[in-house]
């Protein structure tokens, strides 16, 4: 008998839970990549998502049974009719329908209809069972769509035989990271903004007209590393891109990989493949089922449950999963992704023969939280794939991304130094590259794009791409027109590798591609030929610098608007200004207690609400002061009525170890200040 009813349970949970999930998982397998579980953990949550419904259904049912049949008979129903009901929302949901009346509808139908059945039609019990063959289907689909990450492989033997052991190679991939934001007004790398990158620039060949080969990153960093043409379908694993720089140099040099993303680099060659091991852990695995719980919930309900829910809304094709496991990694430990480069970079610097090292960081990609100075701002809520139609929530988002570009640029800074301090510098080809860009252009996608906008395509496409030689002595700016396949070509000939595989890129050793035709490739399928050179990044950075001006040093990002000459200097005395009733600021309590240490919380973005007490002229402006001093701009009260949220982007030097107090002063269109005083 309970053999029975866990046939007709298995049927309902799978059609319910199981087919829905692992339908989603099955089309977007990067995300296990990125939640680094391995083939053991992925096999646990197939198994679970796939059966564990059933059998907590049976249990309970049996438990019911010791109270008697009609208690047993109306436990069953009830179950019954809760499978039901989800099974209703998910085809509500299937069929596109999106009104919380007509979902609930549907899913109350079910949960009505199927129960009575059940209960009166012996060939409804019937069918019942024989459908819970559709388990078997579902989890083989599942296990088939996930074969490259339940399998692992060591990928194919090389051939390679290193000619010059003497090169140490070193290459680091950030991401998106376009160009145009490191450029100053003359179309060079902003020295006094980012003296890291201009240094690098400085002792390294500079590509400026460097191309990304796709704008999503599960095909972006397997287009570098195996300088292959990403494929549409599948994920960053290494059964789908088994040549690549791991198993070329594997077994020829020394090598070793930091993946946060991809699984390229077998376990036997990265010893652990950056994060993913072949053991079990309970406690990865139980965040995986966390999030998947958000995922299903958001998938399945209606809006008025959904937004209860955690939101998912994330990159790589709208699965936000993986953005979820973005921020996980970064609350692991918000400079995780600046310690990866760290860890890299000593690796090369200790090790006692010439290796090849690669390190693809999630930097300075979202959430933009990591000031120049590596401390760390609270999650802004302002963090969206899709830019919002407000110039002014823009603005913010931009300033907070710079300054995490000059996290990036700390990091370039103390790379150059250790390589030079561990007499490495000389002996390293140094490869430093991005695998996208991002645009911020207000209602349009930061990443997606169908070629429509040659300003957006630019923004997204156009990557920082530096070259450091062996005994480079000098900085050459290069318009060669190159896309981010030629790097492993390159790092191959100049280290004077032979070997029988061939690869789509070429080396830029010794030659120099300019009427070149570079195709680029959409994570959604579409492609575009890209024809122009540097000239288009130097016009999409004249743009930005129209939203955030790319003159002064990376604390001048703060100073923005009409009020951006005040920044960093000293608010006097003022008379107190009557239409602001009061203003909030949630980050009050950091400015107790700033502390100097690397990764320390600090306000350098506050957040909160002014309340007007009468609407103000358009072109008026807030000015946030630290201790007397104009720290940053609130661009929101521009014609305000009554009340304002806002966000502020600070001058986080001012931010020094210690307490602070903060107000709020009121810049007027014709220049005049008033003062409004402390946050309530």
């Amino acid at each position: 008998m309970f053999r029975r009813h866990f046939l007709t349970y298995l049927a309902l949970s799978t059609m319910a839970i199981a087919q829905p999930l692992l339908d989603l998982y099955g089309k977007n397998t990067t995300v296990f990549s990125a939640a680094k579980l391995s083939p053991l953990e992925v096999l646990v949550f197939l198994l679970l998502v796939g059966l564990a419904p059933a059998f907590m259904c049976i249990g309970l049912d049996r438990f019911s049974a010791l109270f008697g049949p009609k208690v047993n008979e109306a436990t069953r129903l009830c179950l019954i009719s809760g499978l039901s009901l989800l099974l209703g929302l998910a085809v509500a949901r299937w069929l596109d329908v999106n009104r919380n009346i007509p979902s609930i509808s549907i899913g109350l139908l079910f949960a009505l209809v199927i129960p009575f059945a059940f209960d009166r039609s012996k060939p409804v019990r019937e069918w019942s069972r024989w459908l819970s063959l559709l388990a078997v289907a579902v989890i083989g689909s599942a296990v088939i769509a996930m074969q490259p990450v339940l399998l692992e492989s060591n990928g194919p033997e090389s051939d390679a035989i290193v000619g010059n052991k003497d090169i140490t190679v070193l290459q680091v991939i950030f991401d998106e990271f376009p160009l145009y934001s490191l450029l100053d007004s003359d179309g060079q790398i902003n020295s006094e903004r980012f003296p890291g990158f201009a240094e690098l620039a400085k002792g390294s060949t500079w590509y400026r007209n460097a191309v990304a080969e796709s704008n999503f990153t599960h095909q972006a960093v397997p287009a570098v590393l195996a300088s292959q043409v990403p494929d549409q379908v599948g994920g960053p694993f290494l059964a789908q891109y088994p040549k690549n720089i791991f198993t070329l140099f594997a077994g020829a040099s020394d090598v070793g990989g930091i993946e946060p993303v991809t699984s390229l680099c077998p376990h036997s060659v990265c010893g652990g493949k950056a994060g993913a091991t072949a053991s079990f852990s309970a406690g990865r695995l139980q965040t995986f089922l966390r999030d998947a719980a958000y995922v299903y919930g958001q998938r399945v309900f209606p809006p008025v449950l959904r937004k209860y829910v955690p939101s998912i809304e994330g990159t790589w094709g709208g699965f936000g999963a993986v953005a979820n496991e973005f921020k996980d990694q970064f609350a692991v430990g918000a400079l995780s992704q600046v310690d990866a480069i760290e860890r890299g970079v000593d690796i090369v610097s200790k090790s006692t023969s010439p290796r090849v090292q690669v390190v693809h960081s999630l930097l300075p990609h979202a959430p933009w939280r990591i000031t120049p100075d590596l401390r760390v701002d609270e999650l802004s809520p302002t963090i969206s794939t899709q830019n919002p139609d407000d110039e002014e929530v823009i603005r913010d988002m931009y300033q907070t991304f710079l300054y995490q570009v000059g996290a990036a640029d700390q990091v370039i800074t103390n790379l150059i130094a250790k390589l030079k301090q561990s007499g490495k510098w000389d002996s390293t080809l140094l490869v430093v590259t991005a695998d996208h860009g991002i645009s911020f252009i207000p209602t349009m996608p930061q990443r997606h794009t169908d070629f429509t906008y040659p300003e957006q395509v630019a923004d997204i496409y156009r990557i920082p791409t530096f070259v450091k030689y062996p005994n480079q002595k000098a900085g050459v700016a290069s318009d060669c027109a190159i896309t981010n396949l030629d790097l492993l070509p390159t790092i191959i000939d100049v280290t004077q590798t032979k070997s029988s595989w061939t690869f789509a890129g070429m080396s830029l050793a010794n030659e120099c591609p300019t009427e070149r035709t570079r195709t680029i490739v959409s994570a959604t399928g579409e492609s575009a030929v890209l024809s122009g050179g540097f000239e288009e990044v130097r016009e999409r950075a004249a743009h930005y610098a129209q939203i955030v001006s790319n003159v002064g040093s990376i604390r001048k990002v703060a100073a923005v608007g009409e009020s951006a000459s005040l920044i960093g200097t000293r608010i006097g005395d003022h008379t107190v200004d009557s239409r602001i009733s009061s203003w909030t600021a949630k980050q009050k309590r950091l400015f107790q207690n700033v502390s100097g240490k690397r990764g320390a919380t600090i306000p350098g973005m506050i957040t909160g609400k002014v309340t007007l007490s009468q609407s103000l002229e358009d072109g008026t402006e807030g000015i946030i002061t630290v201790d007397g001093v104009a720290a940053g701009v609130i661009g929101e009260l521009s014609g305000a009525r009554s009340v304002v949220t806002f966000a502020s982007v600070l001058d986080y030097t001012l931010l020094t170890p210690g307490p602070h107090t903060i107000e709020l002063f009121i810049r007027n269109p014709d220049g005049t200040i008033t003062s409004v005083g402390a946050p309530s």
